[in-house]
């Protein structure tokens, strides 16, 4: 049934849901009363009504449906670029991820219960830790109780703590602030990182699998306004990837009998976009030779040889390489590496100079919002940006950040969606696109196919648009569970 859900597959020609989220990204899953009323002037109530209504209002909804695409159509085609990013990407991925949806992911259940149960023992072990320092027993989950607690009765420091009408906050945030204060800081994040992921996956997956054991997660086109996907009901592109207990949850999503999973996983993808949209020759050239990036950026700021670099020298290049597609600090650039703020200043100044068309590229999209309302990725995604000259410092910094990462993101999330499109079409018979997550695509084969997908991923996603300057890479892994790649 799913292989012939899979062939007849419609082929897309005009979305009204995508299509309203390619022109304004800043309208969000808007329904389909929504877009009725806002585009078209018609009040009438189409979401969530019974079947015999839908016949009633049958005429009105196909009319309707018919001057919205058109209305779409002409608005796109007057945004430059817009109907070929629906055309070439949003459209053809439809069907892409609706076979994906379908196919869904198999879920050892009996592997979660059973670390469930490990999981309830860990917690109320921490919880028992978390009593004997603060001398009672409180609910360790609500943060006025767990506030009194820290700054009350052990009188931890509240400078630099945010407080608010209830009393000062016990965010994450705020919490790592008082990391090295006090060993009741760390059980408490460590409560919370536990009791999270069992209530979110270990315990409500299970729950979520159908009648063959297989997990199937809705992926949107009409929530991220960098163009990404996004995973939900249940969200599987929040599972923590780089922690010990992210990677057990993982391992419970199992490959079939005969079958085995393989990935391919984009390499430093941000950063090779970053510096061809920012015209970097220099890093452009690195990246083509198959430099370590981090070793050489380390070298430059440091004013050694690469040979000379010491480990931590490269970690502080790594935090940095990566961190400035988010406008990092050089106080952030502290805290993630332990240096002092004088000595990560001093980094970040010297990085300024080393990637100078990085740092004017980002300026120069701050300026081209200003004057333009929107910024855009390099297949012509667009976003617009309404808050940019906010009188509201908040507001206006929050836009400043979204201008300089929306179009490398968004190009980004474009090629991805390219590849998908293309594997889909190269893939031998039995093998199954299940998942996309980050930079990575996620296949289902059987085990005598994984070299040929192995190729056939290393091969697409690379070449995926030849007309980048810079070399993609794709690490491809596989594995008989999620946990193996």
């Amino acid at each position: 049934m799913l292989l012939q859900f899979k062939v007849l597959a419609p082929v897309i020609s005009h979305d009204i849901l995508v299509g309203g989220f390619l022109i304004n990204s800043l309208q969000r899953e808007a329904s389909l009363t929504e877009m009725f009323d806002k585009d078209l002037g018609i009040e009438t109530e189409l979401d969530n009504i019974p079947p015999e209504e839908i016949i009633q209002k049958a005429g009105v909804i196909v009319a309707g449906l018919n001057r919205l695409a058109f209305l779409q159509g002409e608005q796109m085609s007057e945004l430059t670029g817009l109907i070929k990013v629906a055309e070439d990407i949003e459209w053809p991925i439809i069907p892409v991820l609706a076979n994906m949806e379908v196919e869904g992911i198999e879920l050892n259940a009996r592997a979660l219960h059973k670390m469930s149960e490990e999981f309830a023992e860990i917690i109320e072990d921490i919880a028992v830790q978390i009593y004997g320092y603060a001398d009672q027993e409180f609910n360790i989950s609500s943060p006025s109780q767990l506030a009194k607690v820290l700054f009350e009765d052990l009188d931890l420091p509240t400078k630099g703590i945010k407080k608010g009408k209830t009393g000062y906050s016990t965010d994450a945030k705020q919490l790592e602030k008082l990391r090295w204060s006090h060993p009741i800081i760390n059980l408490v994040t460590q409560y919370r990182e536990y009791t999270k992921l069992k209530s979110t996956y270990i315990d409500a997956l299970p729950k979520l699998v159908d009648e063959n054991s297989r997990l199937h997660t809705d992926f949107r086109l009409t929530v991220a306004q960098t163009g990404r996907l996004s995973s939900a009901e249940p969200n599987l592109q929040n599972i923590p990837v780089r922690t010990e207990i992210g990677k057990k949850i993982r391992e419970s999503f199992v490959a079939g009998e005969g079958r085995a999973f393989v990935s391919a996983d984009y390499s430093q993808f941000e950063l090779r976009l970053a510096a061809v949209m920012a015209d970097d020759k220099e890093l452009v050239e690195l990246f083509n030779q198959d430099a370590d990036i981090h070793t050489e950026t380390a070298a430059k700021v440091y004013d050694v040889s690469p040979h000379e670099v010491t480990p931590d020298q490269r970690r502080h290049a790594k935090v940095i390489n990566f961190g400035i597609l988010y406008g990092m600090s050089g106080h952030g650039l502290s805290v993630a590496t332990g240096t002092t703020e004088l000595e990560a200043k001093d980094f970040l100044t010297k990085y300024k100079e080393l990637r100078k068309p990085i740092f004017d590229y980002t300026a120069s999209l701050i300026e081209q919002a200003k004057k333009k309302g929107y910024v855009e990725t390099l297949f012509g995604r667009r976003r617009p940006m309404p808050d940019i000259n906010s009188s509201n410092f908040i507001v206006r910094s929050s836009a400043e950040r979204a201008a300089m990462n929306m179009p490398i993101q968004g190009t980004e999330a474009d090629l991805m969606k390219m590849a998908m499109i293309e594997v889909e079409k190269k893939l031998p018979k039995g093998a199954k696109q299940l998942l996309q997550i980050h930079d990575s695509i996620i296949i289902e084969c059987n085990i005598s196919q994984t070299k040929q997908v192995e190729e056939i991923l290393q091969e697409t996603m690379e070449n995926i648009y030849p007309k980048l300057p810079v070399k993609l890479k794709v690490d491809v892994k596989s594995g008989k569970n999620w946990g193996d790649l």
